[in-house]
């Protein structure tokens, strides 16, 4: 061969070699993860798994992306990302201040938020309990330093507090665990899968719910086009009850992984209403002390006006005593202004708590197979009604709950109501709707005692999809279906739970209802709240006729179609009324196979 042909031989190799090495080069796609289990974490035998490293793997098979995966500290790969030196950092919170730093997916993987975790033998029940406390936090964490993270939490109550911030969420446990630490924070989900691995527990104090999506590095061709193709696949997986994603988030997630922070939500809300109840007495207190101050004003100024005219030093004198108290006055107002602030912002927290431990729209729609509708309009910030969801043995069960009173009395029974309906089924195996009630019945009576006149009216349902059968079971509350046109009514029994001393005295049993669900059948619970809301031209109730009339009309539209008619004609109903109750209504439909 001539060196001629020699060279050109190894020009064609060197080019292809070059063209290749491009090729892989627009493939690469450079991932930030973290120890933050079970969202994505490293294994024993040092291999990346968790939902998010499933979900990657998933979009990067189908678009031929050849993903390299730089494990690190949360904070380390907070700063590669901001310099470009990774293109993507999974499972981190998103906020408006961290908007200016990073580029987000439109889509949220999965919601979290913090808690803090304790020694088993700790006595930390409160915020006010880790004054003078070391506890362990994760760097650049949201739960720390996000505007209602407990770093600026401890400043507001002028805490004094020693963080001791670490790499990881697993460094936070163990620095609990060896005695480092008196407590720490965590994300609940990691915490719910490994505090038990390191002997700590969740306590009652709670941090406001986040949403964990991707990151990207801000303002670059690449990383655009991949922030677009995640959003796409990742919708495209949401809609899709048997894509990667629920398979993902049921294979690290699952059921239990749920129940175990759930029910920590009932303390976050008891703290919450004590913080807004504390509130409500400064604010009382410093009220009394304005209308006190305001009367003295007033005796002051008649006693200057009534001065004779030749005791003008007398008059000076008083003069400069009313602008001092005048002074103070408008520094007791400023401060009434914050506490109400602070007691709305409190309210309003304990309505983030109550939604969140309330059944999520993702597991309605999949257990109930996408076909429900739900209208809920609390009267007030926080609720008495409240709805639960439960999947035993193939079988649905679904609750309408109507708690004696409103607002944050009310939400405070919805939560012993919610708190005991999850450990009669998933600690005392009862399935059956009249056993679940009489169960209830008497949770409700060993809780608040025979002095207590508060309860529920329950209406509960389980639905087998299968066999086509649903069993229904009703404390005061009614069972409403519809077949070819024909509005059936299935009343509850006449006891409600809880009650008077009358009421406990009774024998509680409840029985159970069972129908044939055929295709096409339309399935109705409600609280008292909508056909007891006054309105209409003539100002009067609504009526169960009416809402007996008005479901004969929906049952046939579309399920969502319905819920927004079912909205629609409270409203039109109400008008200018003000709302007298909390409104929540469901409905299921039964769909041919």
């Amino acid at each position: 061969m001539s060196k001629v042909n020699r060279f050109f031989g190894f020009f064609w190799v060197f080019a292809l070699w070059c063209t290749h090495t491009a090729i892989a080069q627009d493939n690469l796609v450079i991932v930030g993860t973290y120890e933050d289990a079970p969202l994505i974490f490293k294994d024993t035998d040092n291999e990346l798994k968790g939902v998010y490293k499933d979900v990657l793997e998933h979009i990067a098979l189908k678009y031929k992306w050849k993903p390299e995966y730089v494990h690190g500290s949360f904070s380390e790969n907070q700063k590669k990302l901001e310099k470009g030196d990774i293109d993507i950092l999974c499972a981190i919170g998103h906020s408006e201040k961290r908007e200016k730093r990073f580029d987000f997916s439109e889509t949220t993987v999965v919601s979290n938020w913090g808690e803090i975790y304790i020694p088993m033998d700790s006595k930390i029940r409160s915020i006010l309990d880790l004054k003078n406390k070391k506890v362990a936090v994760l760097a650049g964490d949201i739960y720390y330093e996000g505007s209602h993270g407990l770093k600026h939490t401890s400043s507001q109550f002028k805490l004094p507090i020693e963080f001791i911030e670490c790499g990881s969420y697993d460094d936070v446990l163990e620095k609990i665990s060896k005695g480092e630490a008196d407590a720490g924070l965590v994300a609940v989900l990691h915490g719910a899968t490994n505090g038990k691995k390191y002997n700590v527990h969740g306590s009652p104090i709670v941090f406001h719910p986040i949403e964990l999506r991707f990151a990207f590095t801000k303002n670059t061709e690449k990383t655009k086009k991949l922030k677009k193709i995640i959003d796409k696949e990742m919708r495209s997986m949401i809609d899709d009850r048997s894509s990667v994603y629920y398979q993902s988030l049921s294979r690290w997630l699952g059921k239990e992984a749920g129940g175990e922070y759930l029910k920590y939500f009932k303390w976050g809300l008891i703290i919450a209403a004590g913080v807004a109840l504390l509130f409500v007495t400064i604010s009382l207190f410093l009220r009394r002390q304005v209308n006190k101050r305001t009367a003295q004003l007033y005796k002051k100024t008649q006693e200057v006006q009534e001065l004779n005219e030749h005791l003008e030093d007398k008059v000076k004198a008083r003069t400069a005593e009313v602008s001092r108290q005048r002074d103070e006055l408008e520094q007791q107002k400023g401060k009434l202004e914050r506490v109400n602030k602070e007691m709305r912002d409190s309210i309003n927290y304990a309505r983030n708590i109550q939604e969140a431990m309330l059944p999520g729209e993702d597991n309605m729609s999949l257990f109930l197979r996408n076909n429900y509708f739900k209208v809920f309009m609390p009267r007030d910030v926080v609720s008495g009604d409240f709805h639960w969801l439960a999947y035993k043995d193939e079988k649905v069960l679904l609750a309408v709950a109507d708690c004696t009173g409103h607002g944050v009395p009310g939400a405070f029974m919805s939560m012993l109501g919610k708190s005991s309906l999850d450990a009669i089924v998933n600690e005392k195996n009862i399935y059956e709707p009249g056993n679940i009630l009489t169960e209830l019945q008497n949770s409700i009576y060993l809780s608040l005692g025979t002095n207590a006149a508060d309860g529920m009216d329950v209406a509960l349902c389980s639905f087998d999809f299968k066999n086509r059968k649903v069993v229904f079971a009703g404390a005061q509350r009614p069972f409403y279906f519809v077949r070819d046109g024909e509005v059936n009514v299935i009343k509850g029994d006449k006891k409600p739970i809880g009650g008077s001393v009358r009421h406990y005295k009774e024998k509680r049993e409840y029985r159970d209802h069972e129908v044939d669900m055929l295709p096409g059948d339309m399935f109705y619970m409600t609280s008292d709240g909508y056909p007891d809301q006054f309105g209409g031209p003539e100002g009067r109730k609504f009526t169960t006729r009416r809402f007996k009339s008005m479901i004969s009309e929906i049952y046939t539209l579309p399920i969502k179609e319905q819920g927004e008619k079912v909205k629609s004609s409270f409203l039109d109903w109400k008008g200018d009324e003000r709302q007298i109750d909390d409104i929540l209504v469901i409905g299921v439909k039964m769909e041919a196979d």
